[in-house]
């Protein structure tokens, strides 16, 4: 489908209009780590402040449902005068620090650091990622201010309108790691040599994916009508994933509509549209009984274990 004169310049002027105020709001990324930067895989923030990477139009505004969400917290916090994008300037043996807090709030006693991240599912617990960011700006508040420092991540799916929030407690060890991957980073930003890898949740859609030591090891190479047939299926699968995405924000307009009118069924044409009724489940939480009582754990555990097998499956990153 051929584009019009608008979509044309959007796609010219967004990247430079996004560029321009990274620059204002963060500076310049590449001279210093910044506590998003440790809460990744350390290769793809190398390669973030190294090289120029042109995101398409579809991920640079995806991105910016990060602004949404902070836009939303800022609402949550009024009356509670937050400052916004607080920044903090330190160092950790020869590596330039600096953090961009989204919120903070502060009183005589205490400073609260409120974390904002957008999420396209629910999340029942805080990633280890948010937990390092955070502890990274904990630490670096604490060297500058001598009050409490306690901490939250808010996140929120803003096509559904969920929202859970975290508390985070002060952890030394995680501090520590923090501290480490940063110093690690700067080196590597200094020699000019590529750190290693990590696994991460969001490897199927990292832009350097393709020259990934972790990605590549172990992988076969495609040709002829084989290689036509796996094309085909990462489209397919790309086209299942945005149908679903849709799917899901039409079912949550409707949910919402039934719910609000107490309807139960809808008729559309020939097909029928139908809301089930809230169920409650109960189920034995064997992650609490480990933590509270591990021997009793390891006991059960070792009496009522069974196996099972599972066939393989294909997955697509």
């Amino acid at each position: 489908m051929e584009k019009n004169k608008f979509d044309i310049f959007v796609a010219q002027n967004l990247p430079k209009a996004l560029k321009k105020a990274s620059l204002q709001s963060l500076g310049d990324r590449a001279s210093y780590v910044g506590s998003s930067d440790i809460s990744s895989c350390l290769r793809k923030t190398y390669l973030d402040k190294t090289s120029e990477n042109d995101y398409d139009l579809t991920t640079l505004i995806r991105f910016q449902r990060g602004h949404i969400a902070e836009g939303i917290v800022k609402v949550m916090l009024d009356g509670l005068n937050p400052i916004s994008q607080l920044e903090l300037n330190s160092s950790y043996e020869g590596a330039t620090l600096k953090a961009h807090i989204d919120f903070a709030l502060e009183n005589k006693d205490e400073i609260v650091i409120v974390e904002v991240k957008s999420v396209s599912t629910t999340v029942s617990e805080p990633y280890l990622s948010w937990n390092l960011q955070v502890q990274y700006q904990m630490a670096m508040l604490a060297k500058s201010k001598s009050k409490n420092i306690r901490a939250f991540v808010v996140a929120i799916n803003v096509n559904t309108g969920w929202f859970k929030s975290f508390e985070i407690e002060r952890n030394e060890a995680l501090t520590q790691i923090a501290f480490e991957k940063a110093k690690k980073l700067s080196l590597a930003l200094q020699s000019r040599v590529e750190p290693e890898a990590e696994i991460q949740l969001f490897c199927g859609v990292c832009p350097y994916k393709a020259t990934c030591p972790l990605m590549l090891k172990g992988a076969n190479e495609l040709n002829g009508e084989l290689l036509s047939v796996a094309q085909s299926l990462i489209l397919l699968n790309a086209k299942k994933k945005e149908l679903e995405s849709e799917l899901d924000e039409k079912k949550a307009i409707l949910e919402e509509y039934m719910r609000s009118h107490n309807a139960k069924k809808l008729q559309v044409n020939d097909s029928f549209i139908t809301l089930s009724n809230d169920t409650t489940s109960t189920s034995f939480d064997t992650k609490a009984l480990q933590k509270d009582n591990p021997d009793l754990y390891e006991e059960l555990f070792e009496k009522y274990q069974k196996s099972s097998q599972r066939k393989g499956y294909i997955s697509i990153k």
